[in-house]
């Protein structure tokens, strides 16, 4: 089984900065309960350095987090 899934995963073509080696983002986003919100945040954190857009990305995921915030607001407000 280990074997397959190694080979599988040499059969999926990702960016460099898709670092899966230690599992990956959205299995450990899963496991920790974490809503896509969160998740999506979490993996633009992570990956900001590797893809080479540092600043651009990091004011992605500001603007994400403003968007998430205005929708936790109105939800808490329902």
């Amino acid at each position: 089984m280990a074997e397959e899934k190694k080979s599988l995963e040499n059969e999926i073509d990702t960016p460099d900065y898709y670092d899966n080696s230690l599992g990956s983002i959205y299995k450990m986003c899963h496991e920790r309960g974490m809503i896509p919100w969160e998740t999506d945040i979490i993996k633009r954190v992570i990956r900001c350095r590797s893809k080479g857009e540092f600043r651009k990305d990091l004011k992605k995921t500001k603007d994400l987090i403003d968007l998430y915030l205005l929708e936790y607001d109105g939800e808490e407000n329902k």
